[in-house]
This record gives C-alpha cells, sequence and structure tokens, in this order.
C-alpha cells in the first residue's frame, strides 16, 4: 500500500487560501498582505508567494507590480462570459456523459442532489455550496475526456466563489436546489433537450442574480 506523501508548505498555503476565497473568509477584492498570510500560517513568505502565483493562474488573485496581490472580482461583463463558458462546456460534457455513461451519472447526480437537500435542511450553506461544485463536477467526471476536465477545472475556483457571492441573495439556495433537482430527473429520463433548457435557465439566473447583488452592494456602499 502506497503512503501518501505530506503535503508541502505550499500546497497548504494554496489550499488555505483557495478555500478561504472559495467560502468567502476573503472577500472580492480584499488586499492579500504576504506577511500577513506567512505570520498566521507559521510558514515563510516563500510558499505564500508561490501560493499566490498559482491562485493568480486560476483566476482566484490579481497581482500587480508595486501594488501587490488581491482577491479577483468581477465585473458585469466577467460574469457573463463565465456563464457562456459555462454554458458551451456543460453542454458538451453533458452530451457526452450521458452517451457513455448515462446511468452512473444519474444515480451520482441523484445522490448528490439528496445530500444537497440534508445540508439545506441543516442550514448548513458551506456544505450545500460544496455539493453544487461536486454536481457540477459530476458531469465532466463521467464525460472521460481530459482535455474538457481541464478547461473546467482551471476556472473550478472562480465559478465555485461566485456561488458563495450569490448565495446570500433571498432565496438563491431554494431555486438553486430546485434547479439541480429538475436537471438530475431529466438525466434519469436521458432528455438531452431537458437538460439543456434547464440547464440554460439555470446559469441565465447566475448572470441575473449577479446583477442583483451588484445592485445590493452599490445600495450598501451608498447607505
Amino acid at each position: 500500500m502506497a503512503l501518501e506523501r505530506p503535503k508541502s508548505l505550499r500546497e497548504l498555503a494554496l489550499e488555505h487560501l483557495r478555500n478561504s476565497i472559495i467560502d468567502g473568509s476573503l472577500k472580492m477584492g480584499q488586499v492579500l498582505s504576504e506577511r500577513k498570510i506567512s505570520e498566521e500560517l507559521g510558514v515563510s513568505k516563500s510558499p505564500v508567494r508561490e501560493a499566490l502565483a498559482q491562485l493568480r493562474d486560476e483566476g482566484l488573485v490579481s497581482i500587480e507590480p508595486q501594488k501587490g496581490a488581491r482577491v479577483f472580482s468581477l465585473s458585469e461583463p466577467e460574469v457573463t462570459q463565465i456563464c457562456d463558458f459555462r454554458q458551451a462546456i456543460e453542454t458538451a460534457a453533458f452530451e457526452l456523459a450521458l452517451s457513455r455513461n448515462p446511468e452512473d451519472l444519474a444515480d451520482d447526480m441523484q445522490r448528490v442532489v439528496k445530500d444537497m437537500e440534508k445540508e439545506r435542511s441543516r442550514g448548513n450553506e458551506k456544505g450545500y455550496l460544496s455539493l453544487d461544485t461536486a454536481f457540477h463536477q459530476l458531469i465532466f467526471e463521467h464525460a472521460g475526456n481530459d482535455y474538457l476536465t481541464a478547461s473546467y477545472t482551471r476556472y473550478i475556483g472562480k465559478i465555485a466563489a461566485l456561488r458563495t457571492h450569490l448565495a446570500k441573495l433571498p432565496q438563491h439556495t431554494e431555486l438553486s436546489f430546485d434547479e439541480h433537482s429538475k436537471i438530475a430527473i431529466a438525466v434519469r429520463e436521458g432528455d438531452m433537450a431537458k437538460i439543456k433548457s434547464l440547464l440554460t435557465a439555470h446559469i441565465d439566473r447566475t448572470r441575473q442574480a449577479y446583477k442583483s447583488a451588484a445592485i445590493v452592494l452599490e445600495g450598501a456602499r451608498a447607505s
């Protein structure tokens, strides 16, 4: 039995920072201090700097000369591009998954939806959002195409962080759960046309929800 290799300081810093951005502990646009992070984690600045560089490649952090690093922020046009990307790549992955492994995909999606319902009933927003991400990852796991998976994985953190941001809106989780439940049923039925329609509506709601969230945030700043 092979022993699991212990994580390096860079990997530990990367995991901590990525999770903190995704779960909203680090806010969009927040300035990141290498010194402060290294002190909090009890490591030198070097692994923190390497972790920030990786997060920059993932789109979760921006780094500017003389200004340092900060958590990403999203403009409305950027959200539109993310939604366009998701619509295209998830539809393509769904088509492959349904043609190659429909029963296992349906079983796994049904299982995740049941888990989502449990976390929702417990009021566990963090757990629910983690399952939301897992639900969409299933599409790529069952599609069996490494190139599609790699393309999606590159932006999965940014997509997950956007979910956390939008989860603060009224009824967002309730609507999200209903949409995932309907998609899982359509997968069980093998109805690609219905899946595509539901997926389009699901992702389009993200576009509209972000506009609403931006209005709410602007109003809060003005008051």
